[in-house]
C-alpha cells in the first residue's frame, strides 16, 4: 500500500512539470492565464451562451459569479487527490484589438495522469466562424503533446450538435463512453467523453 501511494504522489509531481505556460500566441489570438480583473468581461461571455442554448442543450446555465469561482477555487473533476494548481482557466483575445473573445477552462492529469482535460471552450458568438476556435485547438494540442501528454479528453452534451460536429472535425474521434441520463427527453441530458490522441 505505501509503495503505490509513494508512486501516485512521484506521478502527480509529474503533472506539476507538466503545465501549460502562463501565456501563449497563434497567428491571430493570445492566450494568458485569466486573472480576477477579467471577471466581470468573462462572466458576460458566459452570459452570452446563457441567452443562447446552453441551458437546452446541458440542463443549466452558467451560475452567477462562475468564474470568480473559477479563478478563486478552480472547477476541479471529481476525482481524489484534484488540485487546484492543476486547474487553469485560459483568456483568449484578438491580437489585432486586444479584445477578449473566449475562454477555456483545463485540467491537467485527468482522467489519468498522461491525459489533458478540456472542460469548457466558449467563443462569443459575434467572433465564431473565423476559424479561432481551430486556431486555439492546435495551439492547445501542439503545447499539450510538448509537455508529454497523450491525448486531449473532453466531454460533450448529446444535445449540442453545433459542438459535436466542431469536435469531430478537430480529431478528437475515439468514443470513451456516454455519461448521464439513460433515457432520451427534454428534460434529460447525457454527454459523450471524446479523445485526441496526441501519439
Amino acid at each position: 500500500m505505501g509503495q503505490s501511494i509513494g508512486n501516485w504522489r512521484i506521478e502527480m509531481n509529474k503533472v506539476d512539470l507538466r503545465l501549460l505556460s502562463e501565456y501563449g500566441e497563434t497567428k491571430n489570438l493570445f492566450i494568458k492565464d485569466s486573472e480576477i480583473e477579467e471577471c466581470r468581461d468573462l462572466q458576460d461571455i458566459c452570459n452570452l451562451w446563457n441567452k443562447d442554448d446552453k441551458e437546452y442543450v446541458e440542463g443549466e446555465k452558467f451560475k452567477d459569479k462562475y468564474i470568480e469561482k473559477c479563478i478563486k477555487e478552480g472547477d476541479l473533476p471529481p476525482i481524489k487527490g484534484a488540485k487546484v494548481e492543476f486547474y487553469k482557466i485560459k483568456s483568449i483575445y484578438l491580437k489585432d484589438n486586444e479584445k477578449l473573445i473566449g475562454f477555456l477552462e483545463v485540467y491537467h492529469g485527468y482522467p489519468s495522469l498522461n491525459s489533458f482535460f478540456l472542460s469548457t471552450f466558449v467563443i462569443n458568438p459575434k467572433y465564431q466562424k473565423n476559424g479561432y476556435a481551430q486556431e486555439v485547438i492546435e495551439y492547445i494540442s501542439k503545447e499539450v503533446k510538448n509537455l508529454d501528454y497523450e491525448r486531449i479528453c473532453i466531454g460533450v452534451y448529446l444535445k449540442n450538435w453545433k459542438a459535436l460536429r466542431f469536435w469531430t472535425k478537430a480529431g478528437f474521434d475515439k468514443i470513451l463512453g456516454i455519461y448521464g441520463d439513460k433515457n432520451y427527453s427534454e428534460n434529460t441530458y447525457a454527454f459523450i467523453g471524446l479523445e485526441k490522441r496526441l501519439v
